[in-house]
């Protein structure tokens, strides 16, 4: 027999929200509590949900045209990121389609592209710490889907949108250290990240530029940064 799939009703009643809430967390996630962005996840993950694009179009809604790859909405920078992500689009009459893989692995990041070229989606950005092989690969077998990426090494030959993570973290150490500041730590993030690799390259060239010898990094995940700023 097979399984009913789950509808936006089945996630509210999971995450005991309204199901204006678990439209908000899909459509617009930053105007809803870290807490409750967190719970209504958690349910969609728990029951499988995939929002009904087909459902969508039946209604007379436009196609999604814009495909975002993200890292869980639980978290402040991915949150923030779909946002603007969405903000923008809809200045230009675009539905984005969001997907949020619980790995970022190749076969993972394949299946995310191959269902959005379902919905005939041919634009997408990849909002996710990348290894140069994966993105190159993503970008080399699907030609017919524009790829963006926000988490690259510069070295990656894609389409990408970055800033300088190296010259960002070594300005902020000189800046602490002209201010009288001697003592250091730096909450680091997954080294998964290549822009967190490339913030504690900096972080560690500049110390040493500046005679500090001790100082403290803490490793983790995003999500665990209270106990991280705790453990400082």
């Amino acid at each position: 027999m097979q399984r009913r799939s789950a509808t936006l009703d089945d996630v509210a009643h999971e995450a005991g929200v309204s199901q204006q809430t678990v439209s908000r967390v899909l459509n617009r996630p930053d105007v809803v509590s870290a807490r409750t962005r967190e719970k209504v996840i958690r349910a969609m993950q728990a029951l499988h949900y995939v929002p009904n694009r087909s459902a969508q179009l039946l209604a007379g809604k436009a196609a999604p045209s814009i495909g975002l790859i993200t890292a869980s909405l639980t978290l402040h920078a991915p949150s923030q990121i779909a946002s603007a992500v969405k903000s923008h689009a809809g200045a230009h009459q675009l539905e984005v389609s969001i997907a949020m893989p619980e790995r970022s692995d190749y076969a993972s990041l394949q299946t995310r592209l191959d269902e959005f070229r379902a919905q005939h989606i041919r634009g997408a950005i990849i909002s996710l710490p990348l290894e140069s092989s994966i993105a190159e690969r993503l970008v080399q077998e699907n030609p017919d889907i524009a790829c963006l990426f926000l988490d690259v090494s510069p070295e990656t030959e894609v389409s990408c949108v970055r800033f300088d993570h190296r010259d960002g973290c070594g300005a902020c150490v000189r800046h602490l250290w002209e201010l009288g500041h001697r003592d250091f730590g730096l909450l680091a993030g997954p080294e998964s990240s290549v822009s967190a690799r490339l913030r504690l390259g900096s972080w560690r060239e500049t110390l040493h530029r500046l005679g500090v010898s001790q100082a403290v990094t803490v490793f983790g995940r995003l999500e665990r940064r209270q106990r991280l700023a705790e453990n400082l």
